[in-house]
């Protein structure tokens, strides 16, 4: 999403490849669209799997840190199910950065997407950070009580700020909106999650050190709760990278005054639109990869549906 309901006056029956038209001409709008389906079935699909391991697997289900991870995959499932398919009728329509329904929707997509991921983003760093402080202690302060109570909190705060796109009826208010977006569901969180982790590298270097003269019961917690922060790392990192080029191109539409000038940074936009959101089809391989828990959930369910498939 660029600046949210941005009003520009432009002809959406016009050529896509005029210079101030923001929709994509039609060779890159065939290659758009087929990335789109790809990455949607994919995030339907891994995220789904994701969501029935943690419900179906008692020792995933038990751990009040996969709330967090069960809140992250929903809302990757729902960039499947709904942001590309969105994006799909958006550019087949050259519908983008005009005001219709349609890009009210996207917008408010956008908003709420980002604001579940980074807030969740956010609450397992600091879930993390506290499993590493506090590693025998930490199933008495992280409940899973106190979790679902978080993301609840999440939940209801993203849909919360994506109505305010609802509000937003000229450029000027869009501007706003967007820089008021950009700190508070980017900036804000990402420098939460860079103190957190900041000390989980220290906390770690220091109980290397200390590991050999623990009992094995809390070395074993420590190691545990050290790979699951390096995981959660890891989902961070393809998030920040994922997203970041799209601060860059807001930087450079806030920069620019001109219209045609905006119109071919959108044109641009659009692929850092979809980068952005292509995290949620890397997330489940990154959990596959890292959890063991999960690879082997994987392989149950798929031994699963081979006994029940018919003969």
């Amino acid at each position: 999403m660029a600046v949210p309901v941005a009003e520009i006056t432009m002809n959406n029956e016009e050529e896509s490849g005029n210079s101030c038209s923001p929709n994509l001409s039609h060779d890159w709008r065939v290659i758009f669209i087929v990335i789109n389906v790809i990455s949607s079935v994919i995030a339907l699909a891994g995220n789904s799997i994701i969501l029935l391991s943690i419900y179906k697997v008692r020792s995933l289900r038990s751990r009040a840190s996969n709330i967090f991870l069960a809140s992250l995959a929903t809302s990757d499932l729902f960039v499947g199910l709904l942001v590309y398919p969105t994006y799909i009728v958006l550019t087949v329509s050259n519908l983008w950065f005009s005001s219709n329904f349609m890009y009210k929707v996207e917008n408010f997509l956008w908003i709420q997407s980002l604001v579940t991921s980074t807030f969740t983003l956010c609450a397992i760093s600091i879930d993390r950070l506290i499993a590493v402080m506090f590693a025998i202690r930490y199933r008495q302060i992280v409940t899973k009580r106190r979790s679902w109570h978080v993301v609840c909190f999440i939940w209801i705060a993203s849909l919360s700020f994506a109505c305010s796109t609802l509000f937003v009826h000229n450029i000027d208010n869009a501007s706003i909106l967007w820089i008021v977006c950009l700190v508070l569901t980017f900036v804000l969180p990402f420098a939460i999650i860079i103190y957190c982790y900041a000390h989980i590298f220290r906390l770690v270097n220091e109980q290397k050190r200390k590991i050999c003269y623990l009992n094995p019961a809390e070395a074993a917690e420590i190691l545990r709760n050290r790979k699951a922060a390096w995981t959660a790392a890891i989902v961070i990192g393809i998030f920040f990278v994922t997203f970041f080029p799209n601060v860059v191109f807001s930087c450079i539409d806030l920069a620019t005054k001109d219209r045609c000038e905006k119109a071919r940074v959108y044109r641009h936009w659009l692929w850092g639109i979809f980068l952005a959101f292509s995290s949620a089809s890397w997330n489940p391989f990154v959990y596959a990869a890292r959890i063991r828990e999960f690879r082997h959930a994987f392989k149950r369910l798929v031994l699963f549906k081979q006994k029940r498939a018919p003969v």
